[in-house]
């Protein structure tokens, strides 16, 4: 076995294997045996984490950098009960760990937060393992680095979420390390399972990485007992009037961040690689996750902001998370230069999100119709449409157009969507509609005010002016007889 040393320098040992012994070599052996280069840039994504506890105890376990810069995966098991944490890489480098950023209990995936920048990042396999299959387990055994060749062992479900069995000669104290499959990307970690006097390693999928949500405020080591209810109560710091004028801030830039998602589906017909992402995506994506950080380090005692808080950081959070999940299809797209079966199991993630945050806003309705009413600030400052695109408001009519606008610009359309109701009655997108009916829309109506007068003249014709290409055009638009079940709401 050859084990490459965190300072550096290699050692060669002299061991007596069994047949399924692990096999821990350095890259530069496992380059010249297999050809497989990509385990050199692997090893150095990955670090021993040094924790102590709360009570004064300390542990170990490992943590691979991912999803984006300064973050790191470990297992929730290791950092459960953490004071303080430190990251040593294979090269000697130290970084602290400040805190957990997410975390899923279930499966015991946690995300961190280290105080480092520009390392390059191992990508993620979205597809799910398959038994029997190839792997490289990223681990440390006494300070020294190197990789556990294995195989994926069976599928099981008993705690409620996938992990599979792994068949390698572990050593102890690697929870949170990273398995790489041949091609160097991350299949998914390492978590020991406590069981009986013994224990386990079982290889939880990346997929489960993947749905955590790097946008969430860090919580720092020391806040642990927040979440066990041991924290003082905060103090009022802002009004509550500052407090509802930011959480309609934040539902108008999550509406804003919803519509360049449906544009940018739209655009690309789901299939944005030979494009790339545009750059408006990721602004309002950003503007979104500051938003959203803003939110949380909100400090007030009121229970209806702070449930409206709650909501609104939990919509925000799948939505976010719903759009990065969006642009990992496009550049998996990229990098495959095809929509291939990775990108497209990607995308559709990304569709699933977005299902959950619209029932998120079904259910967190109550909370945030109830501020709508006891509050002006909140009332005021919250634009019509995205009151109805909440759910805040019941939509006067009941079903949708297709169309793709801005909540701060209704009537011009972004785009429209594919077999839509707009599509058919002729509206395009770069249109900005004037009038319906001899109806002129002004700046105080929505889009809903439109759909209103197609309610009223169901089965006529009528004349639509639109600005189209800057010049006036009428649309004769032939209404239905009755709107066509597949766009109504349900």
């Amino acid at each position: 076995m050859i084990f490459k040393k965190k300072a550096g320098k290699f050692f060669c040992l002299a061991v007596l294997v069994a047949m399924f012994s692990p096999k821990i070599a350095s890259p530069a052996f496992l380059q010249a045996q297999t050809g497989q280069d990509w385990k050199a840039g692997a090893l150095a994504t990955l670090a021993r984490l040094q924790v102590e506890n709360k009570d004064g105890s300390t542990q170990a376990g490992m943590v691979f950098l991912a999803i984006k810069d300064g973050l790191g995966v470990t297992g929730w098991d290791v950092v459960r009960n953490a004071s303080k944490a430190l990251a040593v890489f294979p090269n000697g480098e130290e970084y602290g760990a400040t805190g957990i950023v997410d975390r899923d209990e279930k499966t015991g995936v946690a995300l961190i937060k280290i105080r480092l920048f520009g390392k390059s990042l191992p990508s993620l396999r979205s597809a799910e393992p398959s038994t029997g299959e190839q792997v490289f387990c990223g681990v440390n055994r006494e300070g020294d680095f190197g990789f556990v060749e294995g195989k994926v062992g069976t599928k099981e479900t008993a705690t409620g979420a996938s992990v599979y069995s792994i068949i390698a000669g572990l050593p102890p104290g690697n929870s949170g390390g990273p398995v790489f499959d041949r091609n160097g990307l991350v299949l998914g970690l390492l978590i020991w399972q406590a069981r009986d006097e013994q224990g386990r390693y079982v290889l939880v999928p990346a997929g489960h990485i993947l749905a955590l949500d790097s946008s969430l405020p860090t919580q720092p080591w020391a806040s642990g007992a927040i979440r066990e209810g041991t924290e003082a109560a905060p103090t009022e710091t802002v009004t509550l009037e500052t407090v509802d004028a930011l959480l309609a801030e934040a539902c108008l830039v999550l509406d804003d961040l919803r519509v360049f998602y449906d544009w940018e589906d739209v655009r690309t017909s789901g299939q944005g690689f030979l494009g790339g992402v545009d750059k408006e995506l990721y602004s309002a994506q950003q503007q979104a996750e500051q938003i959203l950080k803003k939110l949380a380090g909100q400090k007030v005692t009121d229970q209806l902001r702070k449930d409206s808080i709650l909501a609104i950081l939990e919509i925000g959070s799948k939505q976010y998370n719903a759009v990065e999940e969006f642009i990992k299809a496009v550049v998996i797209g990229q990098q495959f230069k095809d929509w291939n079966a990775q990108a497209q199991d990607m995308y559709r993630r990304s569709q699933a999100s977005m299902e959950t945050v619209e029932s998120l806003k079904v259910a967190r309705k109550t909370v945030l119709c109830e501020l709508y009413e006891k509050s002006p600030a909140f009332r005021e400052k919250l634009p019509k449409a995205v009151a109805y695109n909440f759910g805040i408001l019941d939509r006067p009519s009941n079903f949708r157009l297709g169309l793709v606008s801005f909540a701060r610009n209704q009537f011009y359309v972004m785009a429209t969507r594919k077999n839509s109701l707009a599509g058919k009655l002729g509206l395009l997108g770069g249109d900005k509609i004037i009038s319906a009916a001899g109806r002129t829309f002004g700046p105080e109506d929505t889009i809903e005010d439109f759909k209103l007068v197609i309610i009223n003249n169901l089965g006529k014709q009528i004349e639509v002016v639109v600005e189209r290409n800057n010049k006036p055009k009428v649309l004769k638009m032939k209404i239905p007889a009755e709107i066509p079940a597949e766009y109504l709401y349900r």
